[in-house]
């Protein structure tokens, strides 16, 4: 799905991603990778599968879209690796394998103390918000008052209903200039409590981003013949 943000053209991917096409850059919000490590810390058997299904998804979003520079809006791991854990020579062996790519992370919650793993795969980490052609690109903004730009942090979701049944899906939320991603990381949670007077979603469903306003005014014209 293309949308414009204060006059670029950006493409809403149901990878969970943005293509940017003239910055040539792919934009994604909190992968959250190691969650799973974080949960097995806390004696929860979560498999490790979840780290190597991550990376295969940013892989086969590489693929999608010939991009030379990857933007995370924030939260790129879940917490800060301790020592003796594995998962972080996973990520650099990924990282050996997109060595062409440039990787910017604007830094979130998620990623305090991240410094000296930043350097060793190659990310460059900024603390402020990175500005490019009239587009702020946060982890959190401030959602009453959105500035034009991109952000993450708060994993929009939304609701489909069919007679009875009802799914949660992933979704990008925008209010004028500024939109809102979906979390790239599969093992996290969701908010569904942005006023849809002000926000309108995308929901990710399948291989479509579907626009939930175009899907809500088909079911009142098809009510009203």
């Amino acid at each position: 799905m293309k949308i414009d943000l204060a006059g670029n053209p950006l493409e809403l991917l149901p990878q969970r991603a943005v293509w940017w096409p003239a910055a040539r850059s792919l934009v994604v919000a909190d992968v959250h990778l190691g969650k799973d490590q974080v949960f097995r810390r806390a004696g929860i058997a979560i498999p490790s599968s979840v780290l190597e299904a991550e990376l295969a998804a940013l892989d086969g979003l590489l693929q999608k879209r010939p991009a030379d520079r990857l933007i995370v809006l924030g939260d790129w791991v879940h917490a800060p690796p301790t020592d003796g854990e594995a998962w972080p020579a996973a990520i650099s062996a990924w990282r050996a394998r997109h060595a062409q790519l440039a990787i910017e992370l604007v830094l979130g919650n998620h990623d305090r103390d991240l410094a000296p793993r930043l350097s060793e795969w190659r990310i460059e980490g900024h603390q402020d918000p990175i500005k490019i052609n009239g587009l702020e690109l946060n982890h959190e903004v401030v959602y009453e008052h959105p500035v034009a730009g991109m952000s993450g942090h708060l994993h929009p979701v939304a609701w489909l209903r069919s007679g009875r049944e009802r799914l949660r899906l992933p979704a990008f939320a925008r209010s004028g200039d500024h939109l809102i991603l979906p979390a790239f990381g599969r093992f996290t949670g969701g908010f569904d409590g942005l006023d849809r007077a002000y926000w309108s979603l995308y929901a990710v469903a399948g291989e479509r981003v579907v626009d939930l306003a175009d899907r809500a005014v088909g079911r009142e014209r098809g009510r009203r013949s």
